[in-house]
């Protein structure tokens, strides 16, 4: 079979060699087979490359001036051991070969050779890093099925959404996270992630509501040195250090109607121009965006490009807002205490007063707004270890007694909510002498709407009023 018949050679190769001639016989050669080569002419310069961009496999010549191919394939390995190398030589000999196999080389090639021979001990080496790379991620998501993902499902809810994650993850499909903000949009992207066949590949996240449009290409492209005033030196960009693994567009509906083009043209081609560059570069990437925006009323409205939109809603994954899934709070709330934990600090725990409070809680802001809050409560508590409804601050006791009632057969965490409605407005009316009016003005709640929560709850106004022991207006 001749060179041109083979299947395309979709790998990014460092070669590294001092003779011009040889270089130029390898890049040529695996440039025609459909490789992307970058040929160098020294180790040093190898490892200089390798901290510029991600490459599928190294092919190093054994002998160079300065770094030789057995030093330079002892760093590749530190930086990155699942990468096979190639190690080439004049000077074949068994002693040279046992070292290299002994380092970590993939496999050993005497010069000289035909590039066919080449051609079929990369494909055997990249095979056998790719079936390696599976079996250990295999390994991993047997032991540990919940490794890394971070999403507590205690909710049926969530259950449902880790169930699609693990039918997503392992396609290559373009995935576009919908959610309001603070869902956790950024937690399932790396979830679908470590779920794919990419997991041992970089993840990549990038704001795109935090980056200028000055800056768009340089951060999403790279830069050649002298590309622009300031570009001292050659920048390898986010789409270049995704290679082999995912790239998460974050706020997509925040990015300009001309960076939005430019990365829908990447969609269509999958490869990119560097800023100052000449030759295109071909990347392997699985895009995964998200937004908190509606995206179909915006390109209806034309401020977002319905082109761009086709392309990243392959798939469309919503991920609910907390109080559609109020059963995950406990397990929210135990995950950020345990992340809060300190050297001699105390462990925490709530009280079942203040875990029903905040299930009961609406959470416009949803989960980062939990964290936050109960980080706050853990900060004002001190050395006390239990939390109660007294740490919670009052906005949210109110605004969680004010909720409209739930059928508790619904989940078991409205039964919980409606405990603490019973008690927080019992305690209330004591408070305040059994008044109807002056405990609507403290929960900040109008008096009917007091009256018919009072009625769903079945509470006894009048008995309330006898045993209350502070005074109130009547």
């Amino acid at each position: 079979m001749t060179p041109d018949a083979q299947r395309p050679l979709a790998a990014r190769i460092l070669v590294a060699d001092d003779e011009e001639s040889m270089r130029h016989f390898l890049d040529r050669g695996l440039r025609r087979l459909g490789g992307e080569v970058v040929a160098v002419a020294s180790g040093a310069a190898a490892l200089a490359a390798w901290e510029q961009a991600a490459f599928d496999l190294a092919v190093l010549d054994l002998r160079m001036p300065g770094l030789d191919g057995i030093a330079t394939l002892a760093r590749i390995r530190s930086l990155a051991p699942d990468t096979p190398v190639i190690l080439m030589t004049a000077h074949g000999s068994v002693e040279a070969a046992v070292e290299a196999m002994r380092l970590g080389a993939a496999d050993f090639l005497a010069k000289p050779f035909a590039i066919e021979e080449l051609l079929v001990r990369i494909e055997r080496a990249l095979q056998a890093a790719a079936t390696q790379r599976a079996t250990l991620r295999l390994r991993t998501i047997t032991a540990q099925p919940d490794a890394g993902v971070g999403l507590v499902a205690q909710s049926p809810t969530t259950a449902e959404l880790r169930r699609q994650i693990d039918l997503l993850g392992p396609s290559d499909a373009t995935v576009l996270l919908t959610g309001e903000s603070g869902v956790g949009k950024g937690l399932v992207a790396k979830a679908l992630h470590l779920r794919s066949a990419r997991a041992d590949g970089p993840f990549v996240a990038m704001n795109c509501a935090a980056v200028p449009d000055t800056l768009f290409e340089s951060e999403l492209f790279g830069h050649e040195a002298g590309a622009f005033t300031g570009a001292r030196a050659k920048k390898a960009g986010l789409l270049l250090r995704a290679h082999g693994g995912t790239l998460f567009l974050d706020e997509i509906g925040d990015m300009s109607l001309a960076a939005q083009a430019k990365i829908e043209r990447f969609l269509v081609e999958r490869e990119f121009l560097p800023l100052g560059a000449q030759t295109p570069v071909r990347v392997d990437v699985r895009i995964l965006a998200a937004s908190n925006r509606d995206l179909p009323a915006m390109a209806q409205a034309a401020t977002f490009r319905p082109e761009l939109l086709w392309r990243l809603d392959v798939v469309s994954l919503r991920v609910p807002p907390l109080r559609e899934r109020r059963g995950d709070v406990p397990a929210l709330v135990a995950q950020t205490l345990q992340r809060l934990l300190r050297d001699g600090a105390p462990a925490r725990t709530l009280t079942p007063d203040a875990m029903a409070a905040l299930t009961a809680y609406d959470w416009p802001g949803n989960v980062r707004e939990l964290e936050n809050l109960v980080e706050r409560m853990v900060v004002f508590a001190g050395p006390r270890s239990e939390l109660g409804v007294g740490d919670l601050p009052d906005d949210v006791v109110g605004r969680a007694a004010a909720a409209p009632p739930a059928d508790p057969s619904d989940d078991p965490y409205d039964a919980a909510r409606l405990r603490f409605d019973r008690i927080y407005f019992t305690n209330l009316l004591q408070r305040c002498g059994g008044s109807i009016t002056t405990a609507a003005e403290r929960s900040g709640i109008s008096r009917g709407h007091l009256h018919r929560r009072l009625r769903e709850l079945d509470l006894d106004v009048e008995t309330i009023r006898r045993t209350a022991k502070g005074g109130g207006g009547q």
